[in-house]
């Protein structure tokens, strides 16, 4: 019988004495595993990193927004010939014709509905059957009939019916578009000044990272207040609070954009400093009509006219001519000078009265001046410089939270609600006191229904949002909002599964070599094994040598992956944790520019898993070699040895 401690001292005695073998199989299966555990020390550093940023913005919130497009458009091209569109068509036309004609002769207006309005309905020449003329296709009376037809077939969400296996949503009611209407536009003044009246010589170049579009939105409060900075607002003012990315924000300071070369020292200083100064944010915009929009053209058109003919004798003013506003009032296009007649002007009047009668007139001109004012300080996507792969690019791409991908303000509806009205054009904006969850803000409606929902619960967003991630399968539409939390949330997951398979290959290339490594051991030490039954040793007494030697291999094993995993996750987080903590700073636009981006972290539950994992393979890798050595003759492992 040999003792315990006689085990450990012959096993620690064939490891010394076979150097090149032990050192050589102590080297492959100790940086199989400890790249893989390296590998998971860095992960879950960033892990670690991404919770302690979570609670900037809305990071540790799963928001989703939930829309469907009305792509329903009845086709007049596939319908031409169908005979209720047809009849539908002639019915519609036929009233269009009956009340122009009612109208003309009511104000005396020549009207010759042949000419002015045909029917745009012609007889098929090869079927003689009644059709929609393709050269008409495009008509108003086909497009009215076009656009009942479409309305009818669209199917709104049910909101109520989508969320029903979801407990955990909830709908944020008040979010919106604004200054997208159905005869207007709304688009913000160049260095406070309308781009349409600044002269060509004078408007400076775009800055390479301008966007090509301004959007404005209003959002639910439980949503941008994460992102507010100050409450004192000055609502008597008339401006309009509003949240702004870090990116924009800093180019409406007029600061010059930070260089590629710029030390992260920079970059943080600079994120003091808008934060400091977000008060200062402001954005003017101007809102015209689509009369208002004319009027305008026709005076920049007659400006030019005039410089263009200014020393010809010959040329004729028009009769009606307009002063331009200027260029930083986004004002009324006023009329300076009318020539017209009296039974000129009474000839209009009359004109428009038909207009107005018939339902045709454009309006008067509408144009509003709207000032912006930033109160908070979204993340912003942009942050990574250049194409060059580098961890600021990962961060930036995957971290952060943001209210807009473009240049974006966000308006909170509470605070838009305490705005006067007044001094808040309903056109543009809505009553905060309605629920305008269920449409976008404005009188036109590029999408039917837009929905803001918040989850308390992460397993059931992600449930919906595969569930409609195909939105061509019912027109439905979900897309995370604010932040890449549930796709941190799947990485996570992925990692996992990644990690399973990636052991599973290690360990699988570890037990080959360790058996083989053993198996060796257990030949080579045949007569010395014999020599011990013959001493009086037993079966489990060489099987405990040679375990004992399998389970110092693998301590050695389980000390040289650590030490490799810590030294190679050291060296990637001092290599990079300085670029990603700015870069994360800056995607949340922090509030705690303390707070430090580490690609180690060491608490997580894959480190004893692994190092387990070795002792595992490494004692099932002996399991085989032990008992087939265990069960030879010593006799005759003895005889074949002399």
């Amino acid at each position: 019988m040999i003792r315990f401690i006689d085990s450990v001292i012959l096993a620690h005695t064939k490891l010394r004495t076979h150097k090149v073998r032990t050192g050589l199989t102590l080297g492959v299966a100790g940086i199989l595993f400890g790249l893989i555990l390296a590998v998971i020390l860095v992960v879950q550093g960033a892990f670690d990193s991404v919770a302690r940023f979570d609670k900037e913005g809305l990071a540790d919130r799963s928001v989703v927004n939930i829309s469907k497009w009305n792509n329903t458009w009845y086709s007049p091209y596939e319908h031409a010939s169908d005979e209720d569109f047809v009849a539908e068509v002639k019915e519609v036309h036929a009233a269009y014709v009956a009340k122009k004609t009612a109208a003309a002769k009511k104000f005396n207006i020549p009207y010759d509905p042949t000419r002015e309005d045909p029917l745009p309905i012609e007889r098929d020449k090869e079927t003689g059957k009644e059709k929609v003329s393709e050269d008409d296709i495009g008509s108003p009376i086909v497009s009215e009939v076009v656009t009942r037809r479409t309305e009818a077939a669209y199917k709104p969400i049910n909101i109520t019916e989508v969320l029903a296996p979801y407990s955990s949503a909830r709908v944020l009611p008040g979010n919106g578009v604004v200054g997208m209407t159905e005869n207007g536009e709304m688009l913000q003044m160049i260095d406070g000044k309308e781009e349409a009246l600044i002269p060509e010589k004078d408007r400076k170049p775009k800055r390479q990272d301008d966007r090509n579009q301004v959007s404005v939105t209003v959002l639910n409060d439980a949503i941008t207040d994460p992102f507010m900075v100050t409450q004192d607002f000055d609502y008597s003012k008339g401006e309009i609070p509003g949240v702004v990315s870090y990116h924009y924000a800093e180019k409406l300071l007029g600061l010059e954009a930070l260089s590629a070369k710029s030390s992260n020292a920079e970059k943080l200083e600079r994120l003091r400093e808008v934060r400091s100064r977000v008060n200062e944010v402001t954005a003017s915009f101007c809102y015209r009509n689509a009369v208002s929009q004319q009027r305008l053209s026709e005076a920049l058109s007659q400006q030019k006219d005039a410089e263009k003919n200014k020393n010809n004798k010959d040329w004729t003013a028009p009769s009606v001519q307009y002063q331009l506003p200027t260029d930083d009032s986004c004002g009324f296009v006023e009329v300076v000078k009318d020539t017209r007649t009296t039974a000129e002007k009474r000839q209009d009047d009359t004109y428009t009265s038909y207009l107005k009668e018939i339902e045709e007139y454009p309006g008067e001109p509408v144009q509003y001046k709207i000032v912006m004012r930033a109160v908070g300080l979204s993340g912003d996507m942009m942050i990574g410089e250049g194409s060059q792969f580098s961890a600021a690019q990962l961060v930036s791409g995957l971290l952060g939270s943001w209210l807009g991908y473009d240049d974006n303000w966000a308006i909170p509806v509470g605070m838009l609600a305490r705005v006067p009205e007044n001094l808040r054009p309903a056109e543009l904006f809505p009553d905060a006191s309605v629920d305008q969850s269920q449409e976008n803000i404005g009188n036109g409606r590029f999408q039917i229904d837009s929905y803001m929902v918040e989850f308390t619960d992460k397993d059931e967003a992600r449930d919906l949002f595969g569930r409609h991630k195909d939105a061509h399968i019912d027109d439905i539409g979900v897309v995370p909002f604010g932040s890449a939390a549930l796709m941190v949330d799947d990485i996570k997951q992925w990692f996992g599964i990644g990690l399973f398979w990636a052991l599973a290959v290690v360990g699988g290339v570890a037990f080959i070599i360790l058996a083989g490594l053993i198996g060796r051991m257990v030949s080579d030490g045949r007569r010395e094994s014999a020599v011990f039954r013959a001493i009086g040793a037993r079966r489990i007494d060489i099987g405990r040598i040679y375990s004992m030697y399998t389970l110092l291999l693998a301590v050695r094993v389980v000390l040289f992956a650590a030490v490799l995993a810590f030294v190679v996750a050291l060296a990637v987080d001092l290599w990079l944790s300085a670029d990603a903590t700015t870069a994360a700073r800056l995607a949340y636009a922090a509030v705690d520019t303390t707070k430090e981006f580490h690609f180690i972290g060491v608490w997580t539950w894959y480190v004893p898993i692994i190092l387990g994992a070795i002792i595992v393979v490494s004692l099932l890798a002996s399991i085989i070699p032990i008992l087939l050595g265990a069960r030879r003759s010593p006799i005759t492992d003895m005889r074949n040895d002399t």
